[in-house]
Formats: C-alpha cells, sequence, structure tokens
C-alpha cells in the first residue's frame, strides 16, 4: 500500500509524463479520456489473454523492420480494424489510462511511439473493440479483440 506521500510523489511524477506525452501526440490528442476503470470489463480480460504465450497474435511483422516499415504495418493494422476517427490510446499513467486522440487514418504512429512505449493499446471509440501491438522476441505481435460496452 502506498503512503500518501508515495502516491503524491506519483502522480506529481505522471504529471509530468502525461505533459510530455501530449507534447508528443501534438493535435492528435484531444483532451479527453476515459478515468481509472472506466474501460469495459472485457477490456481487462483482452489485455490479461493477450499476455499469454498460448494466445496466437492476430498478425506479426518482424522485430528488426525500420521504423518506417513499423509505422506503415500500424497504420494498416488499425486501418483494417477500423481503428479511426476518435480512439482511446493507452498511456501507461495511472492518473489518465487512457487518452482520447482524434486520429487521422494515416501517418500519425511515429509520434505516437515516440510519446507511448509498447506495447501500444488501442481502443475504439465505441468501446467496442481493441487492439494491442507489443514487441516480443524477433517480432511485433498485434492481438485484435472485440466485445461490446
Amino acid at each position: 500500500m502506498e503512503s500518501r506521500l508515495q502516491r503524491k510523489l506519483r502522480e506529481h511524477r505522471e504529471k509530468a509524463a502525461l505533459k510530455i506525452i501530449e507534447d508528443r501526440l501534438g493535435d492528435v490528442r484531444t483532451g479527453g479520456s476515459l478515468q481509472p476503470g472506466a474501460e469495459p470489463e472485457w477490456v481487462t480480460a483482452a489485455i490479461r489473454r493477450s499476455r499469454c504465450i498460448h494466445t496466437d497474435p492476430t498478425d506479426r511483422l518482424p522485430d528488426d523492420t525500420s521504423p518506417e516499415e513499423l509505422d506503415a504495418w500500424l497504420d494498416g493494422l488499425l486501418t483494417r480494424t477500423s481503428m479511426s476517427g476518435r480512439l482511446y490510446v493507452r498511456s501507461h499513467l495511472g492518473i489518465l489510462p487512457w487518452l482520447e486522440c482524434e486520429v487521422p487514418g494515416q501517418g500519425w504512429t511515429a509520434r505516437l511511439r515516440e510519446a507511448i512505449e509498447d506495447p501500444w493499446m488501442f481502443l475504439s471509440g465505441r468501446l467496442d473493440s481493441l487492439v494491442i501491438v507489443s514487441e516480443a522476441e524477433y517480432w511485433y505481435e498485434a492481438c485484435v479483440s472485440c466485445g461490446g460496452p
């Protein structure tokens, strides 16, 4: 259990990290978010499932690929899974775990990779689909899950 002082220090560090993320995302970030614990229950189960070694990825890409190829693959993956317009991106920050973004169809994933370390998680604006991309041994692996609010 963290003390009140520890919590305040963590929140201070996370606010500074959030500012860096927002600066790097630029106009992709809307300022909205899902508050901690506001994501649907199926999302938590899907994240857990994606970490299981017995879960086969939906798609994968060699991890020695160029940054440009990685961005093109991410753009294509998100387009194929209808992740466009308004969506939520996982931030890894306890104070604001899901950042709302308004994304163009292509060309924004390089900014995302600079702003947020992997795994990259994308939750649709309707909260009904999730794409998780993580770097595994020798591969970038994508897991796609669907649920319903």
